[in-house]
């Protein structure tokens, strides 16, 4: 097994603690105090360090015969469980916000948080994966739209490569243009085949669907098209709706500017200068335009690009982990926010920084409290 990968579990375990999105058994909690050391200080730490979760488990399996009973107990009717329920409260009633205002993947991540501080996970992770089933259903309609507009965009346009009347049926510029033209269908439509296929591997049913119907359009005569679909309709879930064909109005669809080379026009010595200044992200980006306009040879460099980004990356990342490790959260931001920058790609990265920012969060939330605060009655 690769180091990074090693390293990625342990951290994911970690943050998985940190968060109190798991819960050790009470056997396990109880061996832990049998061999000594402060109990009461071990559940504060804890609670100061934003494990509630956890603070609240060890104080529940601490048996009446422990002599930090009196005193856990105390710590957790009087800071642990108000904090808690405070916590949860304020995730609840922002999922619930979001959910009414249809923000679905803000309420999808409020009642995930709200879960991991609740003696209810249930309800909240029915919650949560409601809302993201709504997320998933919201993307499919939109990208399916988005689709069903471009394509029929595109097939309206072929026919005016036809040669137009008074010039001669067979006249080679218009064919030539309506062969280049139907090149570039062909493409669009084998890229599409692609990216279904690898989207059912993946199970996101949804976007699979989009891009073979895509590909069905664009290739209506081809049979490994109906295959394909089958499939995706064989494993797509029940409550993940296709949406009904609209009449497409012509109305073009939104479309964003590409990134272009300025106007002074990119050399491969500009790629040079930004790694000699160890600009990674710029040479990258700079070699990219160069090959876009035409510029050779790029292939290999954009490789050593890249690996000296993902060396740079794991490199930041092991930095946050440690940080992580000793409890230095806002280095472990740092750090890992540094790595997303490099490499965004790399999901499980962005994965580890996601949950660091939500542990953080918990944390301000927690310290924010005060005793006088009013204890919520919601659960």
């Amino acid at each position: 097994m690769k180091i990074r990968s090693v390293m990625t579990m342990l951290v994911s375990v970690l943050l998985l603690a940190a968060c109190g999105a798991g819960t050790a058994g009470k056997m396990s909690v109880g061996n832990l105090f049998a061999g000594g050391g402060n109990a009461y200080a071990m559940i504060e730490q804890d609670l100061k360090n934003g494990r509630i979760m956890q603070a609240r488990e060890k104080a529940l399996a601490m048996v009446k015969a422990h002599t930090d009973y009196e005193r856990v107990h105390k710590l957790l009717d009087e800071k642990i469980e108000p904090a808690r329920r405070r916590i949860f409260v304020h995730y609840l009633r922002l999922a619930r916000d979001n959910e009414k205002s249809g923000s679905w993947s803000d309420a999808q991540l409020a009642y995930e948080q709200a879960k991991a501080v609740t003696i209810k996970p249930d309800e909240m992770e029915a919650k949560r994966i409601e809302m993201e089933r709504r997320v998933r259903q919201f993307r499919f309609e939109k990208l399916i739209e988005q689709h069903r507009q471009e394509d029929h965009a595109l097939l309206s346009f072929a026919p005016g490569y036809v040669p137009a009347k008074g010039l001669d049926p067979m006249d080679d510029v218009y064919l030539r243009q309506l062969e280049q033209y139907n090149e570039g269908l062909d493409d669009r439509a084998d890229r599409a085949y692609r990216e279904s296929k690898r989207y059912l591997r993946n199970k996101q049913y949804g976007p699979a669907y989009v891009e073979i119907e895509s590909y069905m359009r664009l290739q209506p005569d081809a049979s490994r098209g109906e295959k394909l679909l089958a499939a995706i309709k064989r494993d797509m879930p029940a409550w993940l709706q296709v949406p009904p064909l609209q009449t497409v109005t012509g109305k073009p669809a939104r479309v964003d500017k590409r990134i272009t080379a300025p106007k002074k026009e990119v050399t491969i010595q500009d790629v040079q200068d930004a790694l000699k200044k160890d600009d990674l992200i710029a040479a990258k980006h700079l070699a990219q335009l160069y090959r876009r306009n035409g510029g050779k040879g790029t292939d290999t460099l954009l490789g050593q690009i890249q690996n000296k980004l993902d060396a740079r990356s794991d490199a930041l990342f092991a930095r946050g982990s440690t940080a992580f490790r000793q409890e230095q959260l806002d280095d472990a931001i740092r750090y890992w926010s540094e790595a997303v920058a490099l490499t965004p790609e790399k999901t499980e990265y962005v994965a580890a920084l996601n949950r660091a920012k939500q542990l953080k969060e918990r944390l301000n939330l927690l310290r924010s409290q005060k005793d006088s605060d009013p204890i919520p009655q919601e659960e």
